[in-house]
């Protein structure tokens, strides 16, 4: 086995009674090897969960360099774009390569990438997942595979994980709302399927209803579309009793809410989370602003997978970030702990 404890084409070879060249020319389905002795291969690969190297294929005749997998929804997003970057600076620093694909938040997808990535043996996967399971996986972990979640638990699996906390920036931005005497305030989202925006809109009706606030569903859109986002605050605003402000969940329903506001002719108090350096929203003068911050979600989810690959063996660490807060309702700024509290582990080696 590889140090990783990851099965190696050698040991496949010596589970089915067999030379290295025929063990490969078996698996890679080349000619002039007798059908048993392919049965007898393919079992001992699926024995010892064995996945065979493509990125040591594709980069034959030279040095394969080590490699961590990055999994993202759609690098278009300028948050995500925000974590690949974090996450590259400290990987490449390390003369590890980064493979990055997007998923899409299409679950199938994402499994075919995972697949793909892990045939070509990559030593680490950093998932900002999709929704959905991803307990798949968990043959790939036994064998060494290491596996980092970044702003999303991955449902299925124990894993070291990045996140924010996403309730209680809602509930601070919520509060900031209510306290300037907002009580109609509608809440923007895009596809409760992610846990951040479950999490986010969760944490809307709390709050109001711990104000003592009825939750009205009339101002609560969650479409999965920035153009049908923006065409439901329309429809609120023409309501009897419209909203007074504005929550948006995420970077692009903020712009859906001051697109939509704009085309109404009117300017409602407005609290966005995620948008924390976006030009067209500063422009506006949000009265709230919250942001998880990419970069610092990425770096430490990129640090904690490389301290797995140094050797690091402790329980997975469950890291939750503080938001980062501005409020123009008195200029304050605050920007969270710029080192967050992770969970003590040996760094014995294996």
């Amino acid at each position: 086995m590889s140090p990783l404890g990851r099965p190696r084409l050698v040991d496949v070879a010596d589970r089915a009674g067999v030379s290295l060249k025929t063990a490969s020319r078996a698996l890679n389905g080349e000619y002039g090897v007798a059908p048993e002795t392919s049965k007898r291969v393919f079992a001992a690969a699926r024995e010892l969960g064995f996945r065979p190297n493509r990125l040591a294929q594709s980069l034959a005749g030279g040095r394969p360099s080590s490699a961590v997998g990055l999994l993202i929804p759609d690098v278009a997003d300028p948050f995500v774009a925000g974590v690949v970057g974090a996450v590259e600076r400290v990987v490449i620093d390390r003369d590890l390569q980064v493979i990055t694909a997007s998923h899409g938040n299409d679950s199938q997808r994402q499994r075919r990438l995972t697949s793909a990535l892990v045939e070509r043996r990559v030593d680490a996967l950093i998932v900002m997942t999709a929704p959905g399971p991803i307990d798949y996986l968990k043959p790939d972990l036994a064998h060494g595979l290491v596996v980092v979640a970044l702003d999303r638990p991955l449902d299925g699996l124990d894993v070291d994980t990045v996140t924010v906390d996403n309730e209680a920036g809602v509930r601070w931005a919520v509060e900031r709302l209510l306290a300037v005497g907002h009580r109609r305030i509608a809440a923007l989202a895009l596809d409760l399927r992610i846990w951040t925006v479950a999490r986010r809109v969760d944490a809307y009706r709390s709050t109001l209803t711990d104000a003592g606030i009825p939750v009205d569903e009339a101002l609560i859109s969650t479409e999965h579309d920035v153009a049908d986002t923006q065409a439901a605050l329309h429809q609120m605003l023409a309501l009897d009793d419209p909203p007074t402000a504005v929550l948006a969940t995420g970077h692009f329903v903020g712009h859906a809410a001051m697109y939509a506001m704009r085309e109404a002719g009117t300017s409602l108090d407005l609290a966005v989370f995620d948008s924390m350096d976006d030009v067209d929203l500063l422009a506006t003068s949000p009265l709230v602003l919250v942001a998880s911050d990419p970069d610092r979600l990425g770096q430490l989810a990129a640090k904690l997978a490389v301290e797995r690959l140094a050797g690091l063996q402790a329980p997975p660490r469950q890291v939750i970030l503080d938001p980062l807060v501005s409020d123009r309702v008195d200029e304050s700024v605050s920007p969270g702990p710029v080192h967050p509290h992770i969970p003590e582990a040996s760094h014995d080696q294996p």
